[in-house]
């Protein structure tokens, strides 16, 4: 795809029917990409390939455009299936999730923007399968500063300057969503297309974890920006201003959902296909031994209960991008209760389902005995993409503000900021 042609042909999507039947079209269509994606997880993460073969499935299948009104290429799902989607595709693997993160809080971001040209603009590339990586994260600055700059050149030329980290899904995009400060010492949101003269995409992120998320370093030199690629919205609050922190978890916990879900059927399938059993177990095949039915058992509600947790926000988050939408446009505004409760409900979410995947990706290895650790099966890659998934925000903080709330009634931080 040519990454600077705004004008490529959308998705043909039907604009008959409700958003239910066009979400039921949706699953049919992504269901075999969702199976093919994750028969090739365990050998991919191993090999460490990162090619968009598995992106390109699942943006010709419209995942990415799931959420895109139908005027404009996609399937105008609500918030609500679109995240049952999401799980889906985190389960199958939660590296290219995480990767589609970026792409999916930017369209949230466009999609409760005023109406604009620009609006418009980028409606039309996501609907006609671009899609949208990040580079917001820097190193060694300050917290609250960038070291990124859009500046004018003589010529008047704005120009993109600068080295981020972290870039999450950029190896995967056609255009890069960046945090920079500019001239006049605002920080602004600059999206580049990744062919763009001087961008520099490497992958070198050395996690153990979410390892093909494509979370490497990106490098901008002298980039030439348009104006109209250039917005005051800041990227660290993620799809929305109001929404913030509360819409940007959103996806990391989907994703994490979507490993408990994968846990339950990697280890009921590892269970199921065992002839091999112990002298000292209670059944001749481990699919008959209560204590292993038992750690069976107890996994799959540890993922039941991080999979309710996550289907609990979903209202809340929802109904804040629909009034955000609706503030931008007649000026409605949200109350600060409303606001509130949805990060209350969110960093409560956040303590159960991170601590509650890492636990069960780490004891449904009681199931069996040395096969269940074999590196062919890579079935430790759901405890090092959860423990990633949670370390991106330290649980210890967002349960100090809980705590917080709780006892003396400090409303919740809707920031979230890093740096030296």
């Amino acid at each position: 795809m040519t990454t600077t042609d705004t004008t490529t042909t959308a998705t043909v999507t039907s604009s008959q029917g409700s958003s239910q039947e066009r979400f039921e079209q949706l699953q049919q269509r992504l269901a075999p990409v969702f199976e093919q994606i994750a028969a090739e997880a365990a050998q991919r993460e191993a090999d460490r390939q990162v090619d968009r073969r598995g992106v390109d499935a699942l943006v010709d299948a419209g995942y990415t455009t799931a959420r895109v009104p139908v005027e404009f290429g996609g399937s105008g799902l609500s918030f609500e299936q679109f995240s049952a989607l999401l799980v889906e595709l985190g389960a199958a693997d939660s590296n290219l999730a995480q990767a589609l993160r970026a792409h999916v809080l930017h369209l949230e971001g466009v999609l409760v923007s005023p109406a604009s040209p620009q609006r418009d603009t980028w409606l039309q590339r996501i609907g006609g399968g671009v899609v949208v990586g990040n580079a917001i994260t820097e190193v060694g600055n300050a917290v609250g500063t960038l070291g990124t700059t859009l500046r004018r050149d003589g010529e008047g030329v704005l120009r993109l300057n600068g080295t981020k980290f972290y870039s999450t899904g950029t190896l995967y995009a056609d255009w890069i969503m960046v945090s920079a400060v500019d001239d006049d010492g605002e920080e602004v949101t600059v999206t580049v297309p990744v062919d763009a003269p001087g961008v520099q995409l490497l992958d070198d992120w050395d996690g153990f974890g979410q390892r093909l998320s494509a979370s490497g370093t990106t490098v901008f030199e002298d980039v030439a920006v348009y104006p109209e690629n250039v917005s005051d919205r800041k990227p660290d609050n993620g799809a929305s201003v109001v929404g913030g922190q509360a819409v940007a978890q959103w996806v990391h916990l989907g994703t994490l959902a979507g490993i408990g879900q994968a846990v339950v059927r990697d280890a009921a399938g590892y269970v199921g296909g065992r002839s091999r059993s112990f002298s000292h177990g209670v059944g001749e095949l481990p699919r008959e031994d209560p204590q292993v039915l038992q750690v069976v058992g107890e996994i799959s509600a540890g993922a039941f209960g991080a999979r309710a947790a996550f289907d609990a926000v979903l209202p809340l988050l929802a109904g804040l991008l629909q009034r955000e939408a609706a503030g931008d446009r007649v000026g409605i505004e949200i109350p600060e209760d409303e606001l509130n409760l949805a990060y209350v409900r969110v960093y409560q979410a956040q303590q159960v389902i991170a601590k509650s995947v890492s636990r069960i990706a780490t004891e449904w290895f009681e199931v069996g005995g040395a096969s269940a650790v074999s590196g062919g099966r890579g079935l430790d890659r759901h405890w090092r993409n959860a423990r990633v998934l949670a370390n991106h925000n330290p649980l210890i903080y967002r349960a100090r503000i809980l705590g917080d709330w709780e006892v003396n009634a400090v409303p919740p931080s809707r920031h979230y900021r890093v740096g030296g």
